[in-house]
């Protein structure tokens, strides 16, 4: 399966959105309905509920081996998502990723609907702020194809893998959980590889079985299986912030027999920090004075709706007055 393990088809265009007076018209994502009233400085922009809805084809996957999930990257704040009549799912959060598997929900034309509420509740975090609650759809909308067999993507949209990373002198500690769908038995097992900057292998492990959250507990992953590793560097390259930003590849797959059925690839950075309440912040144990900007994710007359490009334009000018941190 390797080469086509997951596939993502972008829906992102040639929606219908009805707005609070029942007007329909369509729009492309990524949309808010506030990049107006949200920015005229009146505080009375609309806070409520809004619909978008698309026809869409059913992706092309293996129905006998592969999965298909439903992937939101960002919708503010409320989402109830409904394919061909039937609820799917329900997320309360502004700025987190949620997914549901819709296998079985897909024919080959489907209606999606997702209804959008931004309205004052007790549900999301947080209700007052210095910005705008602005309404929509704001990030990508995708189907996710992946095998029957899968690295676990049921656990509040997360990527089914936890790092962490420590120093013991100058050793780097990687420290790895990896939660699959599946119980690995027989000759299912999970690798882990670390990769230097360039590329070049640094270690190599076949994850261990842990008992650590390996059961569906409220607050705890849902996963079949919890696999872990512990991945010594010596004489570790330590992330120094926008001086050294170094980053190590952390790739994990998840094998059946001699076939890798998935895998996940992350960057992982080895250092320290500490803050003493007189000296400051430090970095690797140097002092490293923290001199930023606030960042708010929207534009005039556009929202938070902005593209990837205008993100890179928001990072280029903090990186232009040389700021260290956000």
């Amino acid at each position: 399966m390797r080469g086509d393990m997951r596939r993502t088809y972008k829906l992102m265009e040639d929606w219908m959105f009805t707005n609070q007076s029942g007007k329909r018209r369509p729009v492309d994502l990524p949309h808010t309905w506030n990049a107006m009233d949200g920015q005229d400085g009146g505080n009375d922009y609309y806070r409520g509920t809004c619909v978008y809805e698309k026809f869409v084809k059913k992706p092309q996957f293996d129905e006998k081996n592969e999965r298909v999930y439903l992937q939101f990257h960002g919708v503010n704040a409320g989402a109830r998502v409904i394919i061909n009549g039937t609820e799917v799912c329900v997320h309360d959060n502004g700025y987190s990723t949620f997914r549901s598997d819709v296998t079985e929900q897909l024919q080959d034309k489907n209606t999606l609907r997702v209804e959008v509420d931004n309205s004052a509740n007790d549900r999301v975090y947080p209700q007052k702020a210095d910005f705008t609650f602005y309404g929509g759809i704001y990030r990508d909308v995708e189907f996710l194809v992946v095998g029957k067999e899968h690295f676990d993507l049921d656990y509040y949209g997360g990527s089914g893998l936890k790092v962490d990373t420590e120093l013991e002198g100058d050793t780097g500690i990687v420290k790895v959980m990896a939660y699959t769908n599946v119980e690995c038995v027989g000759e299912t097992r999970v690798a882990f590889k670390l990769l230097d900057a360039a590329g070049n292998l640094i270690a190599r492990e076949v994850g261990s079985e842990t008992l650590m959250e390996h059961c569906d507990t409220e607050g705890g992953p849902t996963a079949a299986g919890a696999y872990g590793a512990t991945i010594k560097v010596p004489k570790a390259h330590l992330w120094c912030g926008v001086k050294d930003p170094y980053l190590y590849t952390l790739q994990v797959d998840l094998i059946s027999g001699e076939e890798v059925v998935d895998e996940i690839v992350c960057k992982c950075g080895i250092r320290t920090f500490s803050i003493d309440p007189d000296k400051g912040f430090f970095l690797n144990g140097v002092p490293y004075p923290l001199r930023g900007v606030s960042r708010h994710q929207d534009w005039k007359g556009i929202g938070n709706a902005i593209s990837y490009e205008q993100m890179e334009q928001d990072m280029e000018m903090i990186r232009e007055i040389g700021a260290n941190t956000i």
